[in-house]
């Protein structure tokens, strides 16, 4: 609960607390005070004060015997009279002064005991009755004159002893009322004294409490402020502080902090920027830390890696070029010699009629040369489909490399994060770990994304190989078809002693057809050669994608897609040679 209270009213409620206390401790000081005063006045009032009646009805009672004996002793009838008055005024006092004791005594005991006090006297009144009015019966004692000075120096004696002792108890008592004056005294100057202090330490409590409380969270406020700047990606915060304080040490140490992760993420962002405009030159080479050394160190492997890259596609790119320029003049060949071998049919078509046997073996045979056409213009057909599927697969290697890029943004959100958090929690760091737990799950994307990329650069280099097989099985079919037209050529010679034309026309024939086999031949060799550079092109990009790499892919794998251009129909004379299927099981299968 008190992890989520702010610093504070942690503080205020500390002060708060001790306020509290001391409080309590001087409302039970006033209390304990007004109880010693109360007990003061009790001790007074109650036990003083009965003690005191006690006294007084004892030395009324011991006045009472000596009155009994003076009236025993009396000469006179007067002075008999006097000291009977004196024991009934005794009599009287002494029992006022018991009476004034019962309520001061509350223990059972001293109840008990005022029972008994007041049984006894009433006997010993009675009796005292009884001797007193029998005593008076008796004749008057005489006595000489040196007893009576005697008993009057007595009786003085005895007065003053009386005197003395009752000044002495009037002067404990006058005593005891000053003590009680005093201490009630000092009651109140104590309490006055234990209030002044509880208000006075309540208000510097609280004025403390104030005072320090925001000493520490205004700091702390300029701390929060500025991590939240941070945290939206604006290192042009500015932190002072000349505090000499935790909180001091704090804020500077967050400054430093600002200061070198802005640094680094300015050098990241301007290479990253270079790169994004083509220009691979820029690194960064300032000295960091740490995290940001790391970042620093990616940053210049990337931009390395990119370059050399770069050049490895741009070699293979001129290579591709080349290969297909080599390709371009193979194909305007076997144009031209298709061209001569029609202008050599244009010329054998007056002898045409007189090879119908003949011309129809050689119909059929055009017919199986057809066939094997079509075939070849499937496969090459198939090789395009091929070299499509391998241009698609480097999509999506493209496709995979974005998912990197994306991961590589992510880090370094996470890697701000981190040196956020370890902002925040100081020496402890604890975010921290937290983060980098999380830079560690996305480089293990970043490896999956890598697998990946490979995965698919090693289907795209099987998609290539495939094309060059079906490359090469067009080859055959050429040969092939060579073959059959050479077939053709036998038949027309079997015509030749008919048409001296037709032979020559047959005999011109027969070379283009062997430069079309040469020209095709040399088409294969052009083309397994762009198969090779192929390969090594996707191998190169497989790392990374180029705008310049993919197009130039395009260019050189067009021509190999594009379908064989449809034959026209041959006329020679009035018959017309149309395409017709061929008897593929005439041929070997190739």
């Amino acid at each position: 609960m008190l992890e989520n209270l702010r610093i504070g009213p942690r503080l205020i409620a500390a002060f708060m607390v001790l306020v509290a206390i001391s409080i309590v401790i001087g409302v039970v000081g006033l209390y304990g005070a007004g109880k010693i005063d109360g007990k003061a006045e009790d001790m007074y009032t109650k036990e003083l004060m009965g003690l005191s009646h006690i006294k007084e009805a004892n030395i009324q009672l011991i006045a009472i015997g000596r009155a009994r004996s003076n009236f025993l002793l009396a000469t006179t009838e007067d002075e008999r009279g006097k000291h009977l008055q004196s024991i009934k005024n005794n009599s009287a006092g002494a029992l006022e002064s018991i009476e004034k004791a019962v309520p001061l005594f509350v223990s059972d005991r001293a109840q008990v005991l005022f029972a008994q006090i007041e049984k006894s006297w009433s006997e010993y009144d009675a009796e005292m009755q009884r001797a007193l009015a029998l005593a008076a019966k008796q004749p008057l004692q005489t006595r000489s004159e040196e007893l009576v000075r005697s008993l009057d120096l007595v009786r003085q004696h005895a007065d003053s002893l009386d005197a003395m002792m009752t000044e002495l108890t009037d002067q404990k008592q006058a005593r005891a009322k000053q003590a009680l004056e005093e201490t009630g005294a000092v009651y109140e100057v104590s309490r006055n004294w234990i209030i002044a202090t509880l208000v006075g330490g309540v208000i510097i409590g609280v004025m403390l409490a104030l005072v320090i409380s925001r000493g520490v969270t205004r700091p702390l406020g300029v701390a929060v402020a500025a991590a939240n700047r941070l945290a939206k990606g604006d290192f042009s915060v500015a932190i002072e502080s000349n505090a000499k304080d935790e909180v001091g040490d704090m804020l500077r140490a967050m400054r430093d902090m600002v200061s070198a992760a802005g640094g680094s993420i300015e050098d990241v962002s301007r290479v990253m920027r270079a790169i994004s405009e083509g220009d691979l030159t820029k690194t960064i080479d300032k000295q960091y830390e740490g995290v940001f050394n790391e970042m620093k160190e990616y940053a210049n492997s990337t931009v390395l890696k990119l370059s050399m890259i770069i050049g490895e596609i741009n070699t293979a790119t001129d290579a591709m070029s080349s290969a297909s320029e080599q390709v371009s003049t193979t194909a305007q060949s076997l144009s031209q010699a298709a061209s001569e071998q029609a202008a050599g049919v244009e010329e054998t078509s007056a002898s045409i009629e007189q090879m119908t046997a003949s011309i129809a073996q050689n119909t059929e045979n055009a017919k199986v040369t057809d066939s094997m056409a079509r075939k070849s213009a499937a496969e090459a057909s198939e090789g395009g489909e091929a070299v499509k599927a391998t241009v698609a697969a480097m999509k999506q290697i493209a496709q995979k490399i974005t998912i990197i890029d994306d991961i590589a943004y992510q880090t370094n959100l996470l890697a701000l994060n981190a040196a956020i958090e370890a902002a925040r929690a100081g020496e402890h760091g604890k975010g921290f770990a937290v983060v980098a737990a999380e830079v560690r799950k996305l480089a293990e994307r970043s490896q999956v994304a890598a697998q990946e990329i490979g995965t698919v650069a090693t289907n795209s280099v099987e998609l290539a190989e495939r094309a060059g097989k079906l490359l090469d099985e067009i080859v055959p079919s050429i040969t092939k078809t060579s073959d059959l037209v050479q077939e053709i050529s036998a038949a027309s010679q079997e015509q030749a002693s008919g048409v001296n034309q037709i032979n020559a026309a047959v005999t011109q024939l027969s070379q283009t057809t062997q430069q079309n086999a040469t020209s095709s031949e040399e088409l294969a060799a052009t083309a397994e050669e762009m198969s090779g550079q192929a390969e090594q092109l996707q191998h190169t990009v497989a790392f990374f994608k180029v705008e310049g790499a993919r197009t130039a892919k395009s260019r050189a794998t067009k021509p190999a897609a594009e379908k064989p251009a449809k034959r026209a129909l041959a006329t020679v004379g009035n018959v017309a040679l149309a395409p017709s299927d061929p008897d593929l099981g005439s041929f070997a299968k190739f």
